[in-house]
């Protein structure tokens, strides 16, 4: 399939044992809120720099299982019924691909953090049948860059299962740890309280030769030095949040530029050779700073756009959702290429060439 002439790409710049993504699903909980309904439940209303932030931040609605009671119980209470949720996202998502699960030698999966065991990886594995010697990896901590690490681990895992499939999953429960904002609470947690969400991402990679689909042709990550406290998950005896810097925007906007060219002249490409463009949905802020600092335009980050307003930020299968989006919408054709750009906790940069 490499070999045919639809491809732009020379050979000789396609990831060894590149694989081609076969199938990708999409889930969230049934139930939505808007954000004036979120500063209800956070007991935001009437706070000026909240409903500010809410109105500001890029999100119109984002599918959250959450009640007012949940939201004053503890982490550790709701561990339970986060797991349990996170497992039925998966089993919603997963369903929905056509794969036979003989065929799955590679499972990969993920959330931004787990306290229950077993993991999502072993229940899936049950839950599927899966055969007992398939690879099983389940990554925490990833967060918002997942989607390319995701991958690019199950292509490197594929290479010795040439004839097998990967499937990948992304799930992600910010109810798990959105508490209520009490009075003296920092404004960050204002900020990450603004944006998250619930939702799922199913993948299935195959061998080039074996399905069709757009091919992962290279993948990279990169963390930026002296970021760590950029992103954090705040965790104390009696709350939990999101801790999102007002310098994550500066960083896409002042040092992706170099790390998107490198990427892409290591292909032989420049930045106009791509005709798709997958940033990660986390806040109007990243989003225009990704675009300030690659020269792209309202239309190119369009896919993104949507899926925040829509979605919020799912977190760890947020990319996900914008390359479904995108696909829905733009519908590739044949040798086009896209881009995906990922920022997440570290802070850690992920970008991933994809070719239809």
């Amino acid at each position: 399939m490499l070999e045919t002439a639809r491809h732009r790409l020379p050979s000789e710049t396609i990831e060894s044992g590149a694989p081609v993504l076969a199938g990708l699903a999409l889930t969230t909980p049934d139930v939505s809120y808007s954000q004036d309904e979120m500063l209800d439940l956070l007991g935001l209303r009437g706070n000026a720099f909240a409903e500010g932030i809410f109105a500001a931040c890029g999100v119109r609605k984002r599918h959250v299982d959450i009640s007012a009671e949940s939201l004053r119980s503890s982490l550790q209470a709701r561990t339970p019924d986060s797991e349990e949720g996170l497992f039925r996202l998966a089993v919603d998502a997963v369903g929905q691909l056509d794969f036979d699960p003989a065929e799955i030698g590679v499972l990969v999966t993920a959330t931004y953090y787990s306290l229950g065991g077993p993991t999502l990886g072993h229940r899936l594995m049950d839950h599927y049948g899966l055969d007992p010697a398939t690879d099983k990896y389940h990554l925490v901590g990833v967060g918002c860059a997942s989607a390319v690490p995701l991958f690019r681990l199950a292509a490197q895992s594929l290479r010795g299962r040439p004839s097998q499939k990967a499937l990948v999953v992304a799930a992600e429960s910010v109810s798990g740890f959105l508490t209520a904002v009490d009075a003296g609470d920092e404004k960050v947690k204002i900020v990450g309280s603004s944006l998250f969400a619930d939702g799922c991402a199913a993948a299935v990679l195959a061998a080039a030769d074996a399905a069709e689909g757009p091919v992962v042709a290279a993948t990279a990550v990169h963390q930026v030095p002296d970021t760590l406290d950029h992103v954090r998950f705040a965790v104390t005896g009696e709350d939990s949040h999101m801790r999102i810097s007002r310098e994550l925007p500066v960083i896409a906007a002042t040092r992706l530029e170099p790390l998107v060219a490198d990427f892409l002249a290591a292909r032989r490409l420049d930045l106009g050779a791509v005709d798709h463009w997958l940033v990660h949905p986390g806040g109007r802020g990243i989003i225009e700073g990704v675009r300030s600092g690659l020269g792209l335009t309202a239309e190119q980050v369009e896919p993104s756009v949507r899926v925040l307003a829509e979605r919020g930020n799912v977190g760890t299968p947020a990319s996900f959702f914008v390359l479904g989006e995108l696909m829905e919408s733009r519908r590739p054709g044949a040798g086009e290429l896209g881009c995906m750009v990922t920022i997440g906790p570290g802070v850690t940069i992920g970008l991933m060439l994809l070719e239809w």
